[in-house]
C-alpha cells in the first residue's frame, strides 16, 4: 500500500506499534505528530500546527479531532478517527468533501465504557461512595440500606450499537433483564446482528440478549419505551439534532412513574435536558424523581464549577473519561489496521459512516 499515513494523537508515540505498522505496510510512509493536550480535552481543543508539505503529501489520516481542510490536504483519501462518536468535528468540511472515505473506533471503547456503567450502577446502588466518605472520616459506621440488588432488575439502553451491546452482556451476567431502543426497526434475526468491528468475546455479536426490541422517532414511541417499568436508564445513542434534549422533565416522569430509576449517560451531554435532569435529581426517590445517576457527559464540559449537580448526593461525575485505557487507544490502532488491510483486498470498512467516491 502506497501513500503517507499521519497521525495526529493527543498519545506519546507508540514506537513498537509503528514498527508494526511499517512491516505490515512497508510503501506506506507513517509520521506520528502528537497533538500536546489532554485526551479528554481534545474533543474541544483542535487546533494543532502541522506542516504544510506532510498535509499536501498525506493520504491517509488518524486523529482524534484535527481535521485540515481538504485544500490544504489534496491527497487526503481516507480519515480514521480514533474515537467512536464524530460529533465535535461533524461540521468540519472533510465531511462534505466526495472524495474522502471516514470511518470511527466504534467497538473499541466498548469493553472500558461498559465497565464503567457497571462500576458506576454499583457503586449507586450498594452506596459504595457513600462508604467510601465514611472511610476518608475513619468512621466505623452504616448508610443507608442498598436500595437494590441487580439480579432480576430491569435494564433500558437507548442506543444498542457496540457500547450497548457490551453493557447488555455485563448485565446479563448479573441476572438483569434489558431492553432496548433504537431509531430504525430490527425485526429480524439478520437486523439484530452487529455490522461493526468488535472485540472478539465481547458485545452481543447476534442480538440476542434483549428481551424485547423497541424502536422509533416519535415522543410517543420513546414514552412507550420509558414506561417498561425500568429500573436502571443507560443512553449509548449518538448526538444529532433529533437526540438534543432527547431526555426531558416528561421523560423523566414516565421513567419515575412506578418507581426511582437510575440514569446513565455516556453518550454526550445534550441528549439530557441538564434542568429537568437536576430538578429530578433533587427531588430524588422520595418525591418522585431519580434515584441517581451516573454521567461520565454533561452540558456543557467541562462542567462549570457553580453547578448544582457537583453538590447532588445522589450524583457521579466524571470528566468524560469513561473510555480512556491503554487497551481501548490500542484497539483504535487495531481497527485501522485492520481497514488497511482490507483496503488492500478491496473489501468494505469496518466503521463506515461517510464513504468515499476515490
Amino acid at each position: 500500500m502506497a501513500g503517507h499515513l499521519l497521525m495526529t494523537l493527543p498519545f506519546p508515540k507508540p514506537e513498537p506499534l509503528l514498527k508494526a505498522f511499517q512491516g505490515a505496510f512497508p510503501d506506506l510512509k507513517v509520521t506520528f505528530l502528537r497533538h500536546e493536550v489532554k485526551p479528554a480535552e481534545a474533543f474541544v481543543k483542535q487546533d494543532m500546527y502541522i506542516p504544510p508539505e506532510i498535509l499536501r503529501e498525506a493520504t491517509h489520516l488518524m486523529t482524534f479531532g484535527v481535521v485540515p481542510d481538504p485544500t490544504d490536504a489534496p491527497n487526503l483519501r481516507y480519515i480514521h478517527f480514533s474515537v467512536a462518536g464524530t460529533d465535535h468535528v461533524a461540521h468540519k468540511a472533510v465531511f462534505k468533501d466526495p472524495k474522502i472515505t471516514i470511518t470511527t473506533s466504534t467497538g473499541g471503547p466498548s469493553i472500558a465504557l461498559a465497565e464503567w456503567i457497571m462500576g458506576s450502577i454499583l457503586g449507586l446502588t450498594r452506596q459504595l461512595f457513600q462508604y467510601k466518605d465514611l472511610q476518608n472520616k475513619r468512621t466505623w459506621g452504616s448508610s443507608a440500606p442498598p436500595p437494590f440488588t441487580l439480579d432480576g432488575k430491569k435494564m433500558g439502553i437507548v442506543g444498542y450499537g457496540s457500547i450497548g451491546r457490551q453493557v447488555a452482556r455485563l448485565a446479563q451476567a448479573f441476572s438483569m433483564d434489558v431492553v432496548v431502543y433504537n431509531s430504525r426497526p430490527r425485526l429480524t434475526a439478520e437486523d439484530r446482528k452487529d455490522r461493526n468491528w468488535y472485540q472478539a468475546g465481547s458485545g452481543d455479536p447476534d442480538g440476542t440478549i434483549p428481551s424485547a426490541y423497541f424502536h422509533g422517532q416519535s415522543r410517543e414511541d420513546l414514552h412507550k419505551f420509558l414506561s417498561q417499568n425500568l429500573d436502571v436508564l443507560v443512553l449509548a445513542l449518538p448526538l444529532t439534532p433529533a437526540t438534543k434534549h432527547l431526555i426531558g422533565e416528561e421523560e423523566l416522569s414516565i421513567l419515575n412513574a412506578n418507581s426511582p430509576a437510575l440514569l446513565v449517560n455516556v453518550a454526550r451531554g445534550p441528549v439530557v435536558y441538564q434542568e429537568a435532569l437536576i430538578a429530578s435529581l433533587k427531588k430524588g426517590a422520595a418525591g418522585g424523581g431519580l434515584l441517581g445517576a451516573a454521567l461520565d457527559v454533561t452540558d456543557p464540559e467541562p462542567l462549570p464549577t457553580e453547578s448544582e449537580l457537583w453538590g447532588l448526593p445522589n450524583v457521579f461525575i466524571t470528566p468524560h473519561i469513561s473510555s480512556s485505557t491503554t487497551q481501548t487507544v490500542m484497539r483504535a490502532y487495531k481497527i485501522l489496521q485492520d481497514n488497511l488491510v482490507r483496503q488492500l483486498k478491496g473489501e468494505e470498512l469496518f466503521n463506515v459512516i461517510k464513504k468515499g467516491s476515490a
